[in-house]
C-alpha cells in the first residue's frame, strides 16, 4: 500500500471544508494527526481572504496572508507565516503521529518553496501523508512526487478508508 495519497481538486472546490471534516472524522477514529489545514477566516477590505494554517495536532494557527491594502487586486502569501507553520511538521516528526495531513501542494511548493521540504521530510520518515493538489498544480506535483502515490477522489468516506488502511500498515 502506498503511504502517499493526493486529492486532486478543481479551482473553486471547497477543499478546505473537506480537509477540516476529514481531520474531525479521523480524530474521532482515534488517529493522531500532524500537519496543517487551511482556514479562510474573513474577507479583507480588498476582497482577499484572511488565510491561516492550523496545526492539526495543537490547534495553533499561523496567519499566512498579507493584506496589501485597498489598492491591491488580491492577497499575497506571507512567507513568514508559512515558515512558522512548518513547526507543525517538526512537531509531528518529533512525536508519534499516525498520519500527516497537508492543506495543499500549491504555487509555493510547485516553485520549490513553501512546505515542500516538510512534505519530503514526512515521506522520508516513513509516515503516511495525505495532501490536496489543485488541478493546475498536478504537473508540478507529479514531478515532485513521482509515481508512488495514490490519487483519491475528493470523497470523505473514500479518503477516510485510505487513511485508516495506511495507518494500520504503518503501525
Amino acid at each position: 500500500m502506498t503511504m502517499l495519497a493526493a486529492i486532486p481538486f478543481a479551482s473553486g472546490f471547497a477543499i478546505d471544508a473537506l480537509m477540516h471534516g476529514l481531520v474531525g472524522r479521523l480524530k474521532r477514529q482515534g488517529l493522531r494527526l500532524g500537519g496543517v489545514v487551511q482556514h479562510n477566516d474573513a474577507i479583507c477590505d480588498d476582497r482577499c481572504m484572511a488565510m491561516s494554517l492550523e496545526d492539526v495536532a495543537s490547534g495553533r494557527r499561523f496567519p499566512i496572508s498579507q493584506d496589501l491594502g485597498s489598492g491591491a487586486a488580491g492577497c499575497h502569501l506571507d512567507a513568514t507565516g508559512l515558515a512558522a507553520a512548518a513547526v507543525a511538521f517538526s512537531d509531528a516528526l518529533a512525536g508519534r503521529v499516525d498520519l500527516v495531513i497537508v492543506n495543499r501542494f500549491g504555487k509555493q511548493e510547485a516553485l520549490g518553496e513553501g512546505l515542500r521540504q516538510e512534505i519530503a521530510g514526512t515521506l522520508l520518515a516513513g509516515l503516511p501523508l495525505l495532501i490536496a493538489v489543485r488541478s493546475d498544480f498536478l504537473p508540478a506535483w507529479r514531478e515532485f512526487a513521482g509515481d508512488d502515490w495514490l490519487e483519491l477522489a475528493p470523497d470523505a468516506e473514500a479518503v477516510e478508508r485510505w487513511a485508516l488502511a495506511a495507518t494500520s500498515v504503518a503501525a
